[in-house]
C-alpha cells in the first residue's frame, strides 16, 4: 500500500536475530582467541569431516567462540528474533571489524549525509508547498546533491545512467500508474483473476464478495480492455487482473502528528483494491479502483477525473541465515566463505535501520496513516504467514497466474529475475559440486546439518528451532536440496532485495508517484485533486530522506568477491560467474530495457548486473 511499509515488510523477510550484550572488548578478546587457536596451522576451506584431527580441533573451538557472541532472541515490539545486541555496540564491533568496517562505515556516513542534508533544506527552505513543481524541486536537490551521476562510486543511481522513462512529467500517466505494478517498487503482489477451478491467482467468487456490488464492474472492464466481452468470459480467458492487499485489512488509523494546518483531514488507512485487465495489446490498463476492502467502499475509474486520482494514490527472513552461520559453520566451511560477502552489511542495516523506522516517533509515525503501532500490527500478520515458501521465485509467479509469458508478456520482474536467477542456480551448483562429491557429504556434513536445525522451527535439539524459519528443512539430505537452499538465500539477499529497495529511490523519492498520506482539504473542491492532497513539505522530507537511505548505496557488485576465495577451483567457478552476468546477461537486461522504452512501456534497469550488490546493504 505504501512504499515505506514495502520497505518494512522486505525487512520482514530480512528479519532474526544476533548476540548477546557483552562488551566490545570481550567480543573482540573470544575472536582473537579463535585465532590464536591454530597455532599458526594453515587449515584449507573444506568439509569438517574432510579435516584433519588439528583442523577439526580448530573449527570447534572457532565455533565455541562463535555461539558465545551469536546468539538469538526475540525483542520486542517485532515478533521475530533479532539481533540481542545494542546499537551502540555494535557500531564499535563494525568499527573494528577489518572485513566489515569499511561498507560499514560508508553506510552510516550516508545516514549521517542524508540527515544533515535534510536538515539543511528545510533551514533554507522555510515555506510550505505550495505546487506539484515544489514536489520536483525536492526530488531534485536530493538526488543532485546525495548521489553521483555516473555508475562508479558507493552513492549512486542506475536511472541516471540507464534508458529511463521521465517520472517528474509522466507521473500523472495511467500507463506509468499501472505498469509501476510490473516494474516499480512492488511487483509481487499482482494477481490473475480466476475461476472457481482454478488452484492459482484469486478466484473472483472471493473476489466479488469484497466488491461493490452496485458498481458495473463489467463495464469497467470492457472499457479497459476496448471490447463488449463479458466479464465471465475476459476472466476465462486470463485477462483481469487485481491488487488485493489482505494484510491491511481493518487497519488501525493513528493521530496524524505531522499536519498541523487548519482544514486538512488525513485519510484513514484502507485495503483497497485495484482491477486491471489486458487489452487487445496484451498491455495491461487500469479498469477501477475501490478505496477499501469492504463491499460499502466508493469506486473508481480514471473516466472520473480527480476523484480517480486520489484513488490511485492509495496504493525480515535472511537475518537467521547469515547469523547462524556464524554458530555453525566455521571459517574453514566453504559455505562460510561464500556466504559471508552475501550477509555483510545484514546486521548494520537491521539493527541501525529498522529501528528508525518502527519506533514509536519514528518515520511511520510520520509517514504513514497507521503509525508504528499498525506497522507492528502489520509486521505480526506477515511474520506469521510469511516462510521459506515464499522464497521459491518460480512458484510465487505461478501461484499468481502470472507464469504465461505469451499471455502476459509485459513483466519485467519476472523474465529479469529468471535470467538473474537461472545463473545464480548455475553458480551455486558448480560451486557445492567442488566440495560436495556424493549425497552422502552433505549428510555427514554436521556443521551444515547444524546450521539447517537451528533455522528451522522443526529443528530439535538445545538450539534446534531457535530461528523459526517455517516450511524450511530441518535436515537436508541430497546436494540438490543443498543447492536449492543457497540458490534461494543468495537470490533473496542480493536480487530480490535489489528489486525491492533500489526503484525507491526513483518512484519512492518524488511524492505525488508514491504518496505516504493523503488529505481531504477544504480549499479543495470535490473530485479536484490537487496538491493540497499531498503531504506536506516535512513528510516529504522525510519520505525522500527514507528513499535515500534505501535506495542509492553500492559498495559492491554481484560476486566481485572471486578473487578473494582461497580455494583456486571455487575461485574460478565464482569468477566464471561474475564475467557471465557482466557480459553475457547484462547486455541481454540492457537490450531488453530499449526496447521496453521503444515500445512506451517503464523500464527495469535495476536488476542489471553493476547494479546488484551481494547482500543487503540499506
Amino acid at each position: 500500500m505504501f512504499i515505506m511499509l514495502l520497505q518494512i515488510m522486505t525487512l520482514l523477510l530480512l528479519v532474526g536475530v544476533l548476540a548477546s550484550e557483552q562488551s566490545v572488548e570481550e567480543n573482540h578478546g573470544r575472536r582473537r582467541q579463535a585465532r590464536q587457536a591454530g597455532g599458526g596451522l594453515n587449515c584449507p576451506i573444506g568439509l569438517p569431516q574432510k579435516s584433519t584431527d588439528e583442523c577439526r580441533d580448530i573449527r570447534e573451538k572457532d565455533l565455541e567462540v562463535q555461539r558465545g557472541i551469536y546468539q538469538l532472541a526475540v525483542r520486542e515490539p517485532l515478533p521475530m528474533p533479532l539481533v540481542n545486541m545494542s546499537a551502540l555496540t555494535l557500531i564499535q564491533l563494525l568499527s573494528q571489524d577489518e572485513f566489515a568496517k569499511e561498507q560499514f562505515n560508508g553506510y552510516v556516513g550516508m545516514l549521517r549525509k542524508n540527515k544533515g542534508f535534510t536538515a539543511q533544506w528545510k533551514k533554507q527552505h522555510p515555506g510550505e508547498i505550495t505546487e506539484f513543481q515544489d514536489y520536483a524541486n525536492i526530488f531534485n536537490d536530493f538526488r543532485s546533491t546525495l548521489g553521483d551521476d555516473g555508475s562508479t562510486g558507493f552513492y549512486r543511481y542506475v536511472t541516471n545512467v540507464e534508458p529511463f522513462q521521465n517520472i517528474l512529467e509522466d507521473w500523472r500517466e495511467d500507463d506509468m500508474f499501472t505498469e509501476q505494478r510490473l516494474s516499480g517498487c512492488n511487483p509481487m503482489v499482482l494477481r490473475r483473476v480466476t475461476e472457481d477451478s482454478s488452484e492459482v491467482g484469486l478466484r473472483w467468487s472471493e473476489l466479488v464478495k469484497t466488491l461493490s456490488p452496485s458498481y458495473d464492474w463489467e463495464k469497467a472492464i470492457q472499457t479497459a480492455m476496448e471490447t463488449d466481452e463479458s466479464l465471465a468470459q475476459a476472466i476465462k480467458n486470463g485477462d483481469v487482473y487485481v491488487l488485493r492487499y489482505e494484510m491491511f485489512d481493518d487497519m488501525a488509523t493513528f493521530p496524524d502528528y505531522s499536519e498541523k494546518r487548519p482544514g486538512r483531514t488525513m485519510w484513514p488507512s484502507k485495503s483497497p483494491i485495484a482491477l486491471f485487465a489486458l487489452n487487445k495489446e496484451k498491455r495491461l490498463r487500469a479498469a477501477a479502483i475501490q478505496t477499501d476492502y469492504k463491499p460499502d467502499s466508493p469506486v473508481f475509474a480514471p473516466s472520473d477525473g480527480g476523484s480517480w486520482m486520489l484513488a490511485r494514490q492509495v496504493h525480515l527472513l535472511a537475518e537467521p541465515f547469515c547469523v547462524v552461520m556464524h554458530r555453525h559453520l566455521s571459517s574453514q566451511h566453504p559455505l562460510n566463505e561464500l556466504l559471508k560477502y552475501h550477509c555483510r552489511g545484514l546486521l548494520a542495516t537491521n539493527t541501525l535501520g529498522s529501528p528508525s523506522l518502527v519506533n514509536e516517533g519514528g518515520y511511520m509515525d510520520i509517514l504513514t496513516a497507521i503509525g508504528h503501532k499498525g506497522t507492528i500490527l502489520l509486521l505480526e500478520r506477515g511474520y506469521k504467514t510469511l516462510g521459506w515458501k515464499d522464497t521459491d521465485f518460480h512458484q510465487d509467479i505461478k501461484k499468481r497466474g502470472l507464469d504465461d509469458k505469451i499471455k502476459f508478456p509485459y513483466f519485467p520482474y519476472r523474465d529479469d529475475n529468471r535470467l538473474l536467477l537461472m545463473a545464480i542456480s548455475r553458480m551455486v551448483e558448480d560451486y557445492i559440486w567442488v566440495f560436495y562429491k556424493r549425497d552422502k557429504d552433505v549428510r555427514e556434513d554436521e556443521e551444515l546439518q547444524a546450521y539447517v536445525n537451528e533455522l528451522s522451527i522443526e529443528g530439535t535439539g538445545p538450539n534446534g528451532g531457535s530461528g523459526q524459519v517455517k516450511d524450511f528443512p530441518a535436515v537436508l539430505e541430497t546436494k540438490s536440496e543443498l543447492i536449492d537452499v543457497i540458490t534461494r538465500l543468495l537470490w533473496l539477499l542480493s536480487v530480490k532485495h535489489s528489486t525491492v529497495n533500489y526503484p525507491v529511490s526513483d518512484y519512492g523519492a518524488f511524492t505525488p508517484v508514491l504518496p505516504t498520506k493523503l488529505y481531504n482539504d477544504t480549499s479543495v473542491p470535490p473530485g479536484v485533486f490537487s496538491e493540497l492532497n499531498l503531504p506536506n513539505r516535512n513528510i516529504s522530507l522525510a519520505q525522500i530522506e527514507v528513499a535515500m537511505n534505501v535506495g542509492t548505496y553500492h559498495y559492491d557488485t554481484l560476486f566481485d568477491y572471486y578473487g578473494q576465495l582461497k580455494n583456486p577451483a571455487a575461485k574460478q567457478v565464482v569468477r566464471f560467474y561474475f564475467y557471465y552476468l557482466k557480459y553475457a546477461v547484462s547486455p541481454r537486461l540492457k537490450f531488453r530495457n530499449y526496447r521496453r522504452l521503444k515500445a512506451g512501456h517503464l523500464t527495469y534497469p535495476y536488476l542489471q548486473h553493476p547494479w546488484i550488490p551481494n547482500g543487503v546493504q540499506t
